[in-house]
C-alpha cells in the first residue's frame, strides 16, 4: 500500500497545472462539489486506484489528473465528491463513479473518442472479419469456420467446470468480452478462455461439404494471464459493462478455427447509425428450446433507436449513447449463455474491404429469453475504443 500511496504522489507532483487547495477546502469535479482531501480519504477512489493496478493505466492517470487540488506535505490531494449512497465494498464504484469515468472518457457526448492517432493501434491486427460469401442470414446454426473468433469462457464452480459467457478474440492476446463476465462472480471464478470452438459436444468438429469431411483443429483451453474490467461497471447502473482479458499465450491466427474479429477504428465506423438496420449476435446461449446449445449459433436482429427501446420497457429503462438496443422479435434473441458475446454489422475496414464489425457486446435483456416486445441492450463498442487500446500492451 505504501508503494501504491508514493506512486499515486509521484504522478501527482509531476502534473503542470494543480489548483493549490488546504485540506477541507471546497473544491469541484465536473460541476459536484467535493473536498480536497488526501487520496487515501477518499476510500471509492482510493479503492479505483488500487484495482487499476501499477503501472497505473491512462484512464486512471486522466482521471486523478482532473481530480487533483493540491498537496498536505508531499501527500497528494485530490476533490473527492461525496454521494448520498453508501459504497458497496463488493462493486467496482458507485454511480457518481459511473458518471464521472464516462464524462472524462467521452468529453463529448454527442460521439466517441477518435482512435486515428492512438499509440496502440498497432496492437490491433489488421486483417479480420472475414465474411463467409454464403452465410444465411437469418439462420440459427452457423457453419464451421465462420465466426473464428468467438470464444467461450471457463469458469470454475463448486460443480466443476462451466462453460458460460462469451466474448470475441480482437487481436491474438485480447478477447473482448462483458464487465459482468469477470466482476461479482460469487462461488465462481474464470480460469480459462476456449478458442477455436464450434460444437462442444465434439473435439475436433467436423462437417461434410460436397460430400467431403472437414474437420478444424481440436480447441484450445487458453489461461488468463489479466483481466481489466471498466471500473465504472456497477451490477446497479449496468453502465460500462466492457471487459479485457489478456491471455496467456498467443492465439494461432494461421488456424482458421481462429481468427480476429475487426472493431470500429475509424470515425466513420464509429459515426455509423445501425437504426434500422439488422445486426448480428452469436453465441452458444439458450435456444428456443430452453437448453443450452452445444453448436455455435447466430441469429438477426434489429437495431432499435434508443426512444423506442426505453418506450418498449415503458419508461423503466435508463439508456445512454454509450448502449445499443436490439432485438424484442420473439422467439429471436440473446440468453443468458451469449453475455459478452459480439453484436456485428458488416463495415468497410480499409484496404480490405467490407467485413464484419463488432459493434455492440452482450450486456442484458428480459431475464426470459426471445420474448416478444422487450430488446435486449448492448455496450456499444465505438465508444470504449480508447479505453480499449489504452488498456492493451503489446
Amino acid at each position: 500500500m505504501f508503494k501504491l500511496i508514493i506512486t499515486v504522489s509521484l504522478f501527482l507532483q509531476l502534473l503542470l497545472r494543480v489548483e493549490c487547495l488546504f485540506a477541507g477546502d471546497t473544491c469541484k469535479v465536473d460541476n459536484e462539489l467535493g473536498r480536497c482531501v488526501a487520496i487515501k480519504e477518499c476510500p471509492h477512489i482510493f479503492e479505483e486506484v488500487k484495482r487499476a493496478g501499477n503501472p497505473m493505466p491512462l484512464y486512471m492517470r486522466r482521471k486523478l489528473q482532473k481530480m487533483t487540488c493540491g498537496f498536505e506535505s508531499r501527500e497528494p490531494m485530490i476533490c473527492c465528491v461525496t454521494s448520498n449512497q453508501m459504497q458497496n465494498p463488493n462493486t467496482v464504484g458507485t454511480d457518481d463513479d459511473v458518471e464521472a469515468f464516462t464524462r472524462g472518457t467521452l468529453e463529448n457526448k454527442s460521439g466517441p473518442v477518435s482512435v486515428d492517432s492512438h499509440p496502440n493501434l498497432s496492437l490491433l491486427p489488421t486483417n479480420c472479419g472475414n465474411i463467409e460469401s454464403d452465410r444465411i442470414w437469418g439462420g440459427n446454426r452457423t457453419r464451421l469456420y465462420e465466426m473464428p473468433w468467438m470464444v467461450l469462457l471457463s469458469y470454475d464452480s463448486p460443480r466443476g467446470p462451466k462453460l458460460s459467457c462469451g466474448g470475441s478474440l480482437i487481436s491474438e492476446w485480447y478477447v473482448l468480452t462483458a464487465a459482468h463476465c469477470v466482476v461479482f462472480l460469487d462461488r465462481m471464478k474464470l480460469e480459462a478462455v476456449v478458442l477455436g470452438e464450434y460444437d462442444v459436444s465434439h473435439d475436433p468438429d467436423c462437417e461434410m461439404s460436397d460430400g467431403i469431411k472437414y474437420c478444424a483443429p481440436k480447441a484450445k483451453n487458453v489461461g488468463v494471464a489479466s483481466i481489466v474490467a471498466h471500473p465504472g461497471y456497477t451490477r446497479q447502473s449496468q453502465m460500462d459493462d466492457i471487459a479485457l482479458i489478456r491471455l496467456s499465450e498467443p492465439a494461432d491466427f494461421t488456424q482458421n478455427s481462429m481468427k480476429p474479429l475487426c472493431l470500429p477504428i475509424t470515425p466513420e465506423l464509429q459515426a455509423e447509425s445501425l437504426v434500422g438496420h439488422n445486426a448480428v449476435v452469436a453465441g452458444w446461449g439458450v435456444a428456443e428450446d430452453g437448453l443450452q446449445s452445444t453448436v455455435l449459433l447466430s441469429v438477426d436482429l434489429p437495431v432499435l433507436s434508443q426512444n423506442d427501446c426505453v418506450a418498449a420497457y415503458r419508461g423503466a429503462l435508463k439508456l445512454k449513447n454509450t448502449q445499443i438496443c436490439a432485438g424484442g422479435v420473439k422467439d429471436k434473441d440473446s440468453c443468458a449463455g451469449d453475455s459478452g458475446g459480439p453484436l456485428m454489422y458488416p463495415g468497410r475496414f480499409g484496404k480490405l474491404g467490407v467485413r464484419y464489425i463488432q459493434r455492440g457486446l452482450v450486456s442484458y435483456g428480459p431475464k426470459r429469453c426471445g420474448i416478444g416486445g422487450f430488446p435486449g441492450v448492448y455496450t456499444n463498442v465505438a465508444y470504449y475504443m480508447d479505453w480499449i487500446l489504452d488498456n492493451m500492451q503489446s
